[in-house]
């Protein structure tokens, strides 16, 4: 079939150069067709006359096309012939070699590390009858099968115990499981334990060997707890733990940075005694696995033992600076910078700069200059955090002229400031209220071609607006808005929202408003609240009611604090009775537990405006939502109704206090009880006694 299919592209191919070149030949032409119908129906079975001839007419136009197919075809068919050619021969060759059972995709040194045919061929039983026929009896068939399987091919619980005991068999087999399938090889070893595996007995070497394939591969999945129990069974069964695996171990920690499992595993492995660890990787892994996982006061005791073994690296010295900076030792790091000069240590920035932020952190800033003094006699050291940590001290310390001379140096070193430096010096400006000088420091940034961000801009806005230059403040929003290279923030709006709005200009807050929304930034609670606070300021209820209906359909869940915004607005508009209708309905609505000091804020607004009905009304609201209530919460409220000579009201607030067992103060009890008494109201005297009297006051007053 093959070489007919190859006779048939050849005639194709003849057929297409003559219907290229040898078109005006016709008999030749059609000859050629003919041969070609015949070979492709001798060869498919399927009758085709005249059907080369009528694709060969369109051979000049697609002989490029039709080239390629037949040379495409013709590999296709010769490929397919010598994988059948070499599919044949390994069946042939599987048929003679494979014994019975074996698994013919095993490789042949997987076949070598089973102890079963680790033995030379000579060894085995002299062949019977019943073996040369093929036919044995099923235990004979079972066991022989079991032993040539492969351990990677059937499941560890059914394999034979006898190879699982077997350490020339396990070690290997384990080891090389570890690498791939570190699952299967802890099944391995724990199923070999259960059937009988002793490690005392087995060769030192061998299970030294074992134990650091599986523990290094059971932390390297992150198991540790399985870890600590393989060292446990080494440790109790076997000849105990070394210093190599240790070793292994917390190096491999450490790059997982399993920090606290690192210190776990020590803590176990160092309870031996006998156990000497001289190795000085260990103790530099495990003093940074301190100081990442935190464990500061484990720090001091591990770079003893490092320095007891030989001289600290620099990255030791590194972590150890770490560990002062963190618990803000400034001595501690100072000190071991004076022992990394003394010990030759080469010390670079990074070391420098933690110092530096340490001394600076303990206001240390004197010892911290000192230090930059230091590091400018070294070519290289300083750099620009360098600079701006000392710069952020003094600033901390309300130092500005200090500033400015870090400012000067860096300078003068060559160093290029960064953003970080210009906020700093900005950020001290406007603690100091030095307004015009943050202004000649933006200046300067942008003379110096800095890269502006919204911080920057944002700190210069804030400092505007705290020197009352509102205006200024403004026409910086508008630098940030004219390129929309750095667009402002929230923060940036929240600001100017609240400048406009406490400077009486509602109308430019809710223009912020709407280019806020135009920068995809979600207002948040603060700026609506900011808002209805413009609204009280103008007296605008209206617009408040707006703002809060836009509050909640943005999904915003208002606050006591915009519920107190509202109540004043009411009270100020003399719309108490809405108040009152927002604080029933309102907070429930939205899913709010309004405070006690709202329900007060009523009450007082109803008591100025003279409302005693409207504020016993609230009172009682007062009581469903929060009792027993505070006594400085009685203790306005009663102060205010003597104030405003409406005692009537304040002898019904405390009938329902006494009523609700609320805290109630003596002397307010008292002032109002006086009051009436001086205003000869004698309902109002016997209420205040009543009242009085369920508190065991009553006694105190009938003496005065």
């Amino acid at each position: 079939s093959l070489c007919l299919a190859v006779q048939v592209l050849a005639s194709l191919a003849r057929c297409t150069l003559a219907g290229r070149y040898l078109s005006d030949n016709t008999p030749h032409f059609n000859r050629l067709s003919a041969i070609a119908d015949s070979m492709i129906s001798a060869m498919f079975n399927i009758p085709c006359n005249g059907v080369v001839g009528v694709l060969l007419q369109f051979a000049p136009a697609l002989h490029v096309e039709l080239t390629f197919i037949v040379v495409f075809g013709f590999l296709w068919l010769a490929g397919r012939h010598v994988e059948s050619a070499l599919l044949s021969k390994g069946r042939r060759n599987t048929r003679k070699q494979v014994p019975l059972g074996m698994n013919p995709t095993a490789t042949k040194c997987r076949w070598h590390s089973a102890p079963a045919f680790s033995k030379e061929r000579t060894d085995r039983a002299p062949a019977t009858p019943e073996s040369r026929s093929g036919i044995t009896d099923g235990a004979t068939m079972q066991a022989a099968q079991l032993q040539r399987v492969p351990a990677t091919s059937m499941p560890v619980p059914k394999m034979d115990p006898s190879v699982l005991r077997d350490p020339a068999w396990l070690v290997p087999e384990v080891v090389h499981l570890c690498r791939t399938q570190v699952q299967r090889a802890l099944e391995t070893y724990h199923t070999a334990t259960k059937v009988g595996l002793s490690l005392s007995h087995m060769p030192q070497a061998e299970c030294l060997n074992l134990f650091m394939a599986l523990v290094t591969s059971a932390i390297r999945v992150g198991q540790t707890d399985e870890a600590l129990r393989l060292l446990r069974d080494l440790r109790e069964q076997g000849p105990g733990v070394t210093v190599a695996l240790l070793a292994s171990s917390t190096k491999l920690c450490t790059s997982k940075q399993l920090y606290h499992e690192c210190l776990a595993i020590y803590d176990y492995v160092s309870s031996d005694s006998s156990l000497r660890i001289g190795d000085k990787s260990i103790w530099s892994c495990l003093l940074f696995c301190a100081v990442e996982a935190g464990c500061h006061q484990r720090c001091r005791f591990f770079f003893e033992k490092l320095k007891a073994c030989g001289t600290p690296s620099p990255k030791d010295y590194g972590n150890m600076v770490r560990f002062a900076s963190a618990t803000s030792e400034c001595g501690l790091a100072i000190a071991l910078v004076q022992e990394m000069r003394e010990a030759g240590v080469s010390i670079d920035g990074i070391v420098y700069n933690t110092v530096l932020a340490a001394c600076v952190a303990a206001d240390r800033v004197d010892e911290a200059h000192l230090l930059l003094n230091e590091m400018e006699a070294v070519d290289g050291i300083a750099d620009v955090i360098t600079y701006n940590t000392l710069a952020k001290g003094n600033a901390k310390a309300g130092r500005m002229d200090r500033c400015f001379q870090i400012y000067d140096r860096m300078l003068a070193q060559c160093i290029k400031p960064s953003q970080v430096t210009y906020g700093i010096l900005l950020d001290c400006c406007i603690n100091q209220n030095q307004v015009d000088r943050a202004a000649e420091v933006f200046h300067q940034m942008t003379q110096d071609g800095c890269v502006m961000n919204t911080v920057l801009y944002t700190t210069l806005i804030k400092g505007f607006v705290r020197a009352g230059h509102l205006d200024r403040a403004m026409q910086v929003y508008e630098q940030m808005c004219t390129g929309r290279s750095v667009p402002p923030d929230l923060i940036t709006f929240s600001i100017l929202i609240k400048a406009n709005c406490d400077g009486g200009r509602l109308e430019a807050a809710l223009q912020l408003l709407e280019a806020m929304l135009e920068f995809k930034l979600k207002p948040d609670e603060v700026i609506f609240n900011n808002l209805l606070g413009g609204c009280v300021k103008e007296s605008n209820a209206e617009l408040a009611k707006r703002i809060y209906e836009d509050m909640i359909a943005a999904g915003i869940r208002p606050s006591n604090a915009t519920f107190s915004i509202l109540i004043r607005l009411y009270s100020q508009c003399r719309l108490l009775d809405e108040a009152v209708d927002m604080l029933q309905r309102e907070p429930a609505a939205q899913g709010v537990s309004p405070g006690p000091q709202v329900f007060s804020q009523l009450v007082l607004c109803c008591l100025r405006e003279r409302q005693g009905r409207r504020a016993v009304e609230v009172y009682k609201l007062l009581l469903e939502h929060s009792s027993p209530i505070s006594a400085a919460t009685h203790s306005s409220i009663l102060g205010m109704c003597v104030k405003l000579n409406m005692l009537d009201t304040g002898a019904e607030i405390l009938g329902l206090a006494a009523e609700a067992n609320g805290s109630v103060d003596a002397c307010d009890a008292q002032h109002l009880l006086e009051a009436a008494q001086r205003k000869r109201k004698t309902q109002c005297v016997d209420a205040c006694i009543i009242a009085m009297g369920r508190w065991g006051i009553a006694s105190i007053i009938a003496g005065h």
